[in-house]
This record gives C-alpha cells, sequence and structure tokens, in this order.
C-alpha cells in the first residue's frame, strides 16, 4: 500500500479497538511509544477500547496493570473474555438464572460481583441454566464432571475464550481452550465462544462505542485471533509486529491486515501524517 493510500485510510478511523498483551506491553513492560499512543488518541477525540480473552484477571485488576505503566484507563474501557461473557448474558439470561463456573477468581468475580452471590443471576452447580467455562490453573476432576452432567442436562455451554495455551513464566501451559476440548470431548457440545477471532467480543465493543465497523480499527499483534476475527466482521485491521506474529511468521501466513507497523512509534508516526 502506498503512503497515500495509508495516510488516507488512517485518517478515517474515529474508533479503535486493540489488543493489550504484544501490542501495549509484554508482560509487565510497557512498549515503546505506549503512553504517547493514548496521548495521540485523546488529542484526536478517537475514542477506544482494549480487548482481552485473558479471563484470569478483571477490567479493574488491568486498569491496575496499566496504571503502574502510567497509564490510567477506566476499567469500563477494559473488556476481557469474562466482562464480555457477562454483557452477552445480562442480554439473553433470564433474570435469576443459575450459571455454573468452570474457572477463577476472576471470571466469578465479572459474574456475580465482589462478594460472588450474583445479582441477575447467581452461581448453581445443581440446575444452572449455563455453564461458563475459562481457563482454571486449579482444575480439579469434580468440577468438569458437573459441568459435563450439566451441559449434557441441557444447560447452554459458554466459554471465554478456546486458546489452547496460557502464556506463564514457566512457559506455555494449558489455556481455556485445552479445558473446552475436554468438556467438548465429554459432552459432544461446542461452545458458544465469547473472545476472538469470535464475533461477540467485537460486536459489543462496537455497540457500546456507538461505531460503525467502517470507521473502527482493530489493533493487535495475533493474526489468529486479533486480525482474523476482525477481518471475518469487516472491520479494518493495523497488525503490530511486536507480540505474537513475527515479520517472517506474517510473510508466511494468509491472514492479511490491511497495514502493519513495527511497534506503537510507527503507528503514531503514519497516523498524525494522516491527519
Amino acid at each position: 500500500m502506498s503512503l497515500d493510500q495509508t495516510s488516507q485510510l488512517l485518517g478515517k478511523f474515529r474508533y479503535a479497538l486493540m489488543d493489550m498483551d504484544g501490542v501495549l506491553y509484554r508482560g509487565n513492560q510497557a512498549m515503546p511509544g505506549l503512553l504517547e499512543f493514548f496521548a495521540f488518541l485523546d488529542k484526536n477525540n478517537i475514542k477506544y477500547f482494549l480487548l482481552t480473552n485473558n479471563a484470569t484477571m478483571t477490567s479493574e485488576d488491568y486498569h491496575q496493570k496499566l496504571l503502574k505503566m502510567g497509564l490510567d484507563i477506566p476499567a469500563e474501557l477494559i473488556i476481557t473474555s469474562p466482562a464480555a461473557t457477562r454483557m452477552y448474558l445480562e442480554k439473553i439470561a433470564p433474570e435469576g438464572a443459575g450459571v455454573y463456573v468452570v474457572g477463577m477468581a476472576a471470571l466469578r468475580k465479572t459474574l456475580f460481583g465482589a462478594d460472588e452471590q450474583g445479582e441477575l443471576f447467581y452461581p448453581d452447580d445443581k440446575n444452572a441454566r449455563f455453564v461458563v467455562q475459562g481457563a482454571d490453573f486449579n482444575l480439579v476432576y469434580e468440577t468438569v464432571k458437573r459441568a459435563t452432567l450439566l451441559i449434557r442436562g441441557g444447560a447452554t455451554y459458554i466459554a471465554t475464550n478456546v486458546d489452547p495455551v496460557f502464556p506463564s513464566e514457566e512457559g506455555l501451559i494449558p489455556g481455556s481452550g485445552s479445558i473446552s476440548a475436554l468438556l467438548q470431548t465429554a459432552t459432544s457440545q461446542k461452545p458458544l465462544v465469547m473472545g476472538k477471532p469470535e464475533p461477540i467480543m467485537y460486536e459489543l465493543a462496537l455497540e457500546k462505542l456507538g461505531a460503525s465497523r467502517e470507521e473502527t480499527v482493530m489493533i493487535g499483534d495475533n493474526l489468529v485471533t486479533d486480525i482474523d476475527g476482525a477481518v471475518r466482521l469487516g472491520i479494518p485491521t493495523i497488525l503490530t509486529l511486536s507480540g505474537v506474529t513475527s515479520a517472517a511468521d506474517y510473510a508466511q501466513n494468509s491472514i492479511r491486515a490491511d497495514l502493519d507497523f513495527v511497534g506503537l512509534p510507527e503507528l503514531i508516526e503514519a497516523w498524525q501524517q494522516a491527519l
């Protein structure tokens, strides 16, 4: 794409959706240009939401994480896969519906509140209408056994995400998708998936922004989740080559972003020139 075409495309974006790990930071280390990027967005009145498949932290946890990097993003602008699950259930679940959770404290807290007692819906391990499953680093057989029986009994099966592995300090460990594979094998049921690349998280963010797809851009570092999911929905995309997808990986992949940049500084420079 020529410089003129790049500027023309960047110039029409009034809204941004973006992944976090690999785009804004790596682990607990801020990416170069992080503070400057959000200063640029605010100066140009570009509204945004941050999206993550991670079901092990709450939106408030992410708010605190970014705050330590000098960036004050309200928790309301951070949509985790548990937050997307709650937003979805608020739309479709009957009031007082029971929900059985396979997951960690962050998922339960997001669904049921700080006391994990429930508001619109409540924890239920006997007659749950919904089984919600995420990553669980303390998974026991009894938990998946109960989930299996409930799903086989007619409960709707929802997965926060189906990422097969989770990056830890020790290396890649089984993620939500690995637990989902177990439950799918046991129940012969595929889950309704909240996280990227499935459409629900993107659609919820667009709805909250009041944005059209054409004037919104998805910024991500992962071709398979961030970029492919947006492409499927007709949302323009920017790939940053600072995380999961390297330049070599990108060259060999059939999934294409509309634009790609080494990182945030290069994106800021090009976007500034377009406005």
